[in-house]
């Protein structure tokens, strides 16, 4: 058989292939072992071959290629043997498969590194207190957290991963906020564990878990993974793995842990390592970036040289009621009687209930608990009894030598915050050696072997940063005055030392009033209450941190006397802002009400200079409304409360007592109706979940002339019960009740109460699309409204025969002069019925027909109504200018027209 020239190029291309892929496997396995099994089984072979084979008639190179035959097949069987290994005890060792192997150093290094901090993340376990089980596994001791974005709760972590931007692409950047203790750590360490056992994260081939205590703003990232996570004999090549790292970035997960540990205070783009770059999207931007940070750091996260748009902002909240119940019933699992007593006394303690969604907190409850039974009810009373708890369980010290203790850490602890540089970590020959041991022996203080380059060191840590800062406010509160004021100045300036003034202030009335007078005389604080003043009156206040900080720190301190003066005017005034308050601020910000109204007589009430008070983004659930309810009570002059895109409901029913069963909303009307000076009530947005009660007692205010419930969406499913209370509001000028869902139905009942009402004059209905279709059955109610001026029926689906209904009774109500209709686009082709109506009308009519996709058949309808009509956005008159014309010149009484964007 003949083979043509080409076949046979062919067949020796393929054969070359095959030369060089053998080539190339032959290398790989000989790479993959070391240099000693390569070496012995070399010698193993060539002995068992030369055993075989005599020394004449075999020439040099056939004796090589038995050699390397016989390696092969050695090989292929060790490869085998593996697989089947991997495959019965169903562990994944990272390779692609079906791939073959590879000579690759960058794959070759990023395997190895992944088998190293997988065992590093599969062996997790959590620090707790010198109990006698010091630490927990990850798994054991994990209870779900609540996470929110955009005050909507995740189901899972692993929601963050999914977030997108309006085009679809992925956001790569999330920053999990949340205060100290709230679980942060615990939840980084849970990603990590999760995607070593498969669990989760397995779009990630490398994750690495990196403390930002330890890294300053020029680390740089393959650096910080050495010291943080390999050992030093992992035999991982560092260019190699940095190579990986930068040729597959969407395929490794950074967890950035504690940005607010961060060393470097003050930070210089210029002088970013890696670490800082990968953040800011400079260098590797592609991977994903998970970083935590406290709220006092956030803003300093957030900027042009750290983090910008697109990234997930997360709240790390803590537990809910059940997740409490969950982890103390885990904590006590042996010990049922205790952990049932211990959730009574929590769940009957407004402060405790809210202490007890910090996991930190919540641990330290079960540590006291387990003591006496006994809780305190202020985060410095549960540090403090929890620290001298430690040093009682594990040493025979006197109260005295714990005081000394104590004194000495809080010196070294006060140091590193105040440092250029922030400290977190410290060197043993930094402790005196008796106070180093009694701490270690107690649990205050942890020792552990770190990496430095190559070297290692012994690290002294407190045990949480809490502790090193609980620490340094306790040695405060034993300085001069002169030398705490200088101290605490210094605080200000550096930020971000929050719980250093609230531990400083706990319990100590003088450390308090000393506080309060330096946070008022700071210029950070004044430039805060100036920002406050410049803003515009509709405008709600960004989140006032110093303001937040020294009501805490009023609340720490347990004082019976009134704050500084100074402090009471900047808070007090005729108008207060209150915008992302957490809950620690908004329980202080009702005991500092209830302090200020008992210790103030009618000569000094700053209570009475309050005349409105707004708040935004504030979850208000539990027993925190009724408090904030009976707090607003006490103000005599108060004449506006706005509530915007604040959560009313709850779990809690603490309503019971005044007879309330359904919600939030009851305590919030029963404690407001007591302010006759009430004149508005606006809830934006706020979820409302019931109306029935909260109508039912507003209708007795007598001087409510403006109600706002826009966006409460429970409003649709119950306007029937509860509509026919407005008839009792008798000086009421508007409402708005944008946005309610309400239906054809619900129209009714409320088109039937708000008729005789004689001072309405604006009506807001905008967005509530299910009335539309339904305008025959309520539309002529409004005859009725003589008073009214503006109506607002835009986006409600209105159709042709629902616009014939609305303008013949529109039409003879001799004070309306706006009327909005836009968004409306099933009105198309039906003015011809309805226009001529407005002919009518006596005074000139704003009429708002924008984005309702009218024709210029349609403008002949509106010729000669006098009115001053908007056409905005009708995209369908478009190329009929032409045939427009005449209808326009018809228009004698026509004083303005807007025909923009059509």
């Amino acid at each position: 058989m003949t083979i043509c020239r080409s076949c046979r190029k062919r067949m020796r291309r393929k054969k070359t292939e095959r030369r060089e892929r053998r080539q190339r496997v032959d290398s790989h396995e000989m790479s993959s072992l070391t240099t000693e099994e390569r070496r012995e089984r070399r010698q193993r072979v060539d002995s068992h071959e030369m055993s075989s084979l005599t020394t004449e008639g075999r020439s040099y190179r056939k004796r090589k290629r038995k050699i390397k035959k016989k390696l092969q097949e050695l090989e292929k069987s060790r490869r085998v043997d593996d697989h089947e290994m991997s495959s019965l005890t169903g562990e994944d060792d990272g390779r692609v498969q079906g791939a073959h192997p590879t000579t690759d150093p960058a794959q070759v290094a990023a395997e190895s590194c992944r088998e190293a901090i997988r065992t590093h993340y599969r062996d997790s376990y959590v620090q707790l207190t010198p109990l006698e089980d010091d630490t927990k596994h990850i798994k054991d001791i994990y209870t779900k957290l609540t996470l929110e974005k955009s005050l909507k709760k995740l189901e899972s972590y692993k929601d963050i991963f999914l977030q997108t931007t309006e085009y679809g692409h992925q956001i790569k950047r999330v920053i999990l906020n949340g205060e100290p203790g709230r679980g942060k750590s615990t939840l980084i360490d849970k990603m990590a564990h999760d995607w070593a056992c498969g669990e989760a994260l397995q779009q990630f081939e490398l994750v690495f878990v990196l403390r930002m205590s330890a890294v300053e703003q020029s680390t740089k990232l393959i650096d910080s993974i050495f010291e943080q996570l390999l050992d030093e004999d992992t035999g991982v090549d560092k260019n190699s793995l940095s190579s990986f790292i930068s040729d597959n970035q969407d395929k490794v997960l950074l967890l950035l842990d504690g940005f607010d540990e961060l060393k470097t205070r003050a930070l210089d783009e210029a002088l970013f390592g890696s670490i800082l770059k990968i953040l800011n999207r400079k260098k590797n931007r592609e991977c994903f970036v998970v970083v935590t940070t406290r709220p006092s750091h956030y803003h300093k996260l957030v900027t042009a040289s750290l983090i910008g748009e697109p990234f997930t902002k997360v709240m790390v909240q803590g537990f809910d009621k059940e997740d409490i119940k969950m982890y103390v019933r885990r904590f006590y699992s042996d010990e049922h009687d205790k952990a049932e007593g211990l959730i009574l006394r929590i769940e009957s303690s407004n402060n405790l209930s809210d202490l007890a969604e910090s996991p930190m907190l919540l641990l330290l409850m079960c540590i006291l608990w387990k003591k006496d039974s006994q809780l305190p009810e202020t985060v410095f009373r549960i540090y403090n009894e929890a620290f001298e708890y430690m040093f009682e369980r594990k040493t025979d010290m006197s109260p005295d030598e714990i005081l000394k203790v104590t004194n000495e850490l809080g010196k070294i602890a006060l140091r590193g915050l105040l440092g250029p540089e922030q400290q977190l970590a410290f060197l043993e020959e930094e402790f005196e050696l008796e106070v180093l041991e009694s701490a270690l022996k107690a649990g205050i203080l942890t020792r552990k072997k770190v990496l430095h380059g190559w070297k290692s060191r012994t690290s002294i840590r407190l045990l949480h940063k809490t502790f090193q800062e609980f620490c340094a406010g306790k040695y405060l509160q034993r300085l001069s005055e002169t030398e705490l004021k200088k101290n605490l100045k210094q605080l200000v300036e550096s930020g971000g030392n929050d719980y250093v003034f609230r531990f400083c202030a706990g319990d100590n009335t003088a450390c308090t009033s000393i506080i309060l007078q330096t946070l008022v005389a700071s210029n950070q604080f004044k430039e805060e209450q100036q920002c406050l003043r410049t803003q515009e009156k509709d405008v709600i206040q960004e989140r006032a941190p110093l303001m937040q900080l020294g009501l805490n720190c009023y609340f720490e301190g347990q004082s019976k006397d009134l704050p500084p003066v100074e402090f009471i005017e900047s808070l007090l005034t005729d108008n207060v802002n209150i915008a992302e308050w957490d809950r620690d601020s908004r329980n202080s910000f009702t005991n500092f009400l209830q302090n200020v109204h008992t210790h103030t007589d009618e000569q000094t009430d700053y209570l009475d200079k309050v005349q409105s008070v707004e708040m935004s983004d504030c979850d208000l659930g539990g027993r925190c409304m009724s408090d904030l309810a009976e707090s607003l009570s006490l103000m005599a002059n108060l004449s506006s409360v706005t509530l915007l895109r604040c959560t009313l409901q709850e779990n809690l029913i603490f309503g019971g007592a005044m007879g309330y069963k359904d919600g939030s909303s009851a305590p919030l009307a029963h404690h407001i109706k007591k302010r006759n000076n009430l004149q508005k009530l606006c809830l934006l947005y706020c979820r409302l979940r019931s109306m029935i009660h909260i109508a039912g007692e507003l209708c007795d205010l007598p001087n409510l002339v403006e109600l706002t419930l826009a966006g409460s969406i429970a409003l649709g499913g119950s306007a029937e019960p509860w509509a026919d209370q407005f008839k009792k509001m008798m000086k009421l000028r508007k409402l708005d009740l944008c946005g309610c869902f309400l239906t054809g139905e619900y129209m009714t009942h409320i088109a039937l109460a708000l008729c005789n009402l004689p001072n309405l004059v604006e009506l807001n209905l905008r967005g509530n699309a299910a009335v539309g279709g339904s305008a025959a059955s309520w539309a002529d109610h409004f005859k009725k409204m003589r008073n009214l001026q503006k109506l607002d029926l835009s986006k409600c689906s209105l159709r042709g025969q629902d616009m014939t209904h609305i303008a013949l009774a529109l039409c003879n109500l001799p004070n309306l002069v706006e009327l909005s209709l836009s968004g409306n686009a099933d009105l198309r082709g039906s003015a011809a019925s309805w226009a001529d109506h407005f002919k009518k009308m006596k005074n000139r009519l704003k009429l708002d027909l924008s984005d309702c996709s009218l024709t210029d058949k349609e403008l002949h309808g509106l010729s000669n109504s006098g009115c001053e009509v908007i056409l905005e956005g009708n995209e369908a008159l478009c190329g009929s200018a032409a045939s427009s014309v005449h209808h326009f010149e018809k228009m004698r009484k026509l004083q303005k027209l807007n025909l923009s964007h059509c």
